[in-house]
């Protein structure tokens, strides 16, 4: 009888993994990681349909994870982020006053709403919760305002005991119906929210003043200051990665820099050492030549330090003379960019907007939108059972046009 309880509650919890991951990433296109730190900690990453249909083998009874976002590679790393689909906090009360059960009725009675949006799902992870936002999926782009508003509710939870080291996109957060091995309970939902979010709807109802007027007066607020500072260091990640690709990662002679700059910057933006560390070591890992570990660890261990007193402000020209970044590779960064690579940009982007001037709401040149007019009055006429000669007088076309047009309805060109 026994056997056949614990073999009825297994089935529970898979179907509460099944519904808890269909939720998570419907419609998903990217890769999901699913990682288990039973001992060793191992990740897999699979596409929605297998990691759905597959769940009973792939979710670990003990200590299974699921990232939040999803990838275009099978790689959990921040410059291969594909779609941001959950906002999130790991809220470690047992490290608060507080007790889980407090934690969820001040939520509820004093947060909810006024100070932070309701969660499609409040979970019991085994010691803690988590706070879960579901969003319609934006891209990699998005990453800044996706940081602030994380940011924020971090910002309002951390007296609960909210995690400053899981804010990045790359987390992973417990499977629902697995397991916590430290607390020996079961990961459940405490509270479920079916509402879809938009990032942009949550920005604007709790962080209206990163849609700041850029002309307008006085200092901007400190969230301001720290999407801009994000925007910047989220493309300084995309640039520094993106060089290592146009060399085929073969960056002999400035393997230690790029590590260095790359670790630097990935603590600024994740605003996690630890996390900026082990991009680092993957990034190293790539190159055509490593450098060994040891040595990244400690010919990059003043990025921490730098981090943490934001010691360095790197400007452009800077960073192309230390990168020796050439004219040829920089159309295809986005901030690294000389003078002369920033004009030609600009020249293009008034070519684009004189031609787009030149277009009416059809998308049309005053030529084809003419054409297209004269197309439709022949039409017109012809339906009425005008000859050629009385389409030609009364519209002040030539013959020629005219005839043109009539051939072109018959054979149903147009």
């Amino acid at each position: 009888m026994q056997s056949i309880k614990l073999r009825i509650k297994d089935r529970i919890n898979i179907y509460e993994s099944r519904k808890h991951l269909t939720n998570l990433h419907k419609g998903s296109k990217g890769y999901i990681t699913v990682a288990s730190k039973d001992t060793d900690y191992i990740q897999w990453h699979y596409k929605n349909k297998d990691l759905v249909e597959r769940t009973e083998d792939i979710v670990n009874d003990i200590n299974a994870y699921v990232s939040q976002n999803t990838f275009y590679k099978p790689q959990r790393r921040i410059e291969n982020i594909k779609e941001l689909r959950a906002i999130y906090i790991d809220i470690d009360c047992y490290n608060s006053k507080y007790t889980k059960e407090a934690v969820q009725y001040f939520l509820e009675n004093d947060f909810y709403g006024s100070k932070i949006p309701r969660p499609n799902y409040l979970i019991d992870s085994g010691r803690g919760l988590y706070y879960v936002i579901l969003i319609k999926p934006v891209p990699s782009m998005a990453l800044p305002l996706w940081y602030a508003v994380q940011r924020y509710l971090f910002n309002n939870l951390k007296k609960f005991g909210a995690d400053a080291n899981a804010l990045d996109p790359t987390r992973v957060l417990r499977i629902v119906g697995t397991r916590n091995s430290k607390s020996g309970t079961c990961v459940e939902v405490l509270d479920a929210y079916d509402y879809e979010y938009s990032l942009k709807e949550i920005q604007e109802e709790y962080l209206p003043e990163i849609n700041r007027d850029k002309k307008s007066k006085g200092r901007p607020k400190k969230m301001v200051s720290l999407f801009t500072e994000y925007s910047l260091y989220h493309a300084r990640i995309i640039d520094l990665v993106k060089i290592c690709e146009l060399r085929d990662y073969n960056v002999e002679g400035h393997r230690e820099v790029i590590l260095f700059l790359y670790r630097y910057f990935s603590a600024c933006f994740t605003e996690d050492s630890d996390e900026a560390l082990s991009r680092a070591l993957e990034l190293n890992a790539k190159f055509k030549n490593p450098l060994p570990e040891n040595e990244v660890i400690q010919d990059t261990k003043s990025a921490t330090r730098a981090y943490e007193n934001r010691l360095y402000k790197y400007t452009n020209k800077k960073l192309i003379e230390i990168l020796d970044i050439t004219l040829d590779e920089q159309p295809y960064l986005i901030t690294i960019i000389s003078g002369k690579e920033k004009y030609r940009r600009s020249a293009d982007e008034q070519k684009t907007k004189k031609k787009a001037k030149r277009r009416n709401e059809n998308g049309l040149t005053k030529r084809e939108q003419d054409r297209l007019d004269n197309i439709n009055s022949v039409k017109g006429l012809y339906k009425k059972g005008y000859k050629q000669v009385q389409i030609v007088k009364e519209l002040g076309l030539t013959k020629g046009r005219v005839s043109q047009i009539l051939k072109e309805i018959k054979n149903k060109k147009v």
